[in-house]
């Protein structure tokens, strides 16, 4: 079980929260502004941050670009009414592992987070570097470059990528992404795995709009398609 930190503003919502995962096992410290987020963090370490974006004195992204900023890899689950698409790039960009819209399902919540505790164990492979068209991965130190251009990629976008990379040229469902590299169960209803494909399009091809590496197959899935476009 987990140390976590819960920034949350809503004073019903996080003691529900916390009450939750405390029965799940976890140790639930509360922040309810900005301030009282960064102090504590300053203060101790957690194995994880639910951290919501709406806050009084502040975006909570702020908060999650610090951290990153500053080496800390904890997973970081941001938890937001926030609900567009631009949104929820914008939140990986900065260095969230994953997004929860509100409202949400308690279960699933639970289950990410405790998903997102297992990956944080997770070790970088062996192979270095991976280039795939404008981006390139070094898997051990977690550096990544668009374009030779230095962006940040979140554990779990690097854990996506290394999965479709070990299943380069194979189609991949979306019920294996889920339970593979989510670790969530094959039926679970989210959009997350678009976000995360948005995203990584952005970073990987030249003209986003018509992706020749990462590329859909309705009603199948996803294949990475090494080499050069046509």
């Amino acid at each position: 079980m987990g140390s976590i930190l819960l920034v949350e503003d809503d004073r019903t919502l996080g003691l529900s929260l916390r009450i939750a995962l405390g029965q799940e096992g976890h140790t639930v410290t509360v922040a309810t502004t900005l301030a009282a987020a960064r102090s504590v963090t300053q203060a101790r370490d957690f194995d994880l941050v639910l951290l919501d974006l709406g806050l009084p004195d502040g975006d909570g992204l702020e908060l999650c670009r610090e951290l990153r900023d500053n080496g800390d890899h904890m997973p970081i689950i941001a938890l937001t009414a926030r609900a567009t698409l631009q949104d929820r790039v914008e939140g990986l960009q900065v260095g969230a592992d994953d997004y929860v819209t509100k409202p949400f399902d308690l279960p699933e919540l639970i289950a990410r987070i405790a998903a997102q505790l297992r990956r944080s164990t997770w070790t970088s492979p062996t192979t270095e570097k991976s280039t795939i068209g404008e981006l390139a991965i070094d898997f051990r130190s977690g550096e990544a470059w668009c374009a030779r251009e230095p962006v940040v990629l979140s554990a779990l976008e690097q854990r996506l990528m290394r999965y479709l990379l070990d299943h380069a040229g194979a189609v991949v469902t979306r019920e294996q992404l889920l339970t593979d590299v989510w670790e969530l169960p094959a039926r679970s209803r989210t959009r997350t795995i678009d976000t995360f494909v948005y995203r990584l399009r952005r970073l990987i091809e030249k003209d986003p709009a018509h992706p020749c590496h990462l590329v859909s197959l309705r009603g199948a899935g996803y294949k990475l398609v090494l080499g050069g476009c046509p």
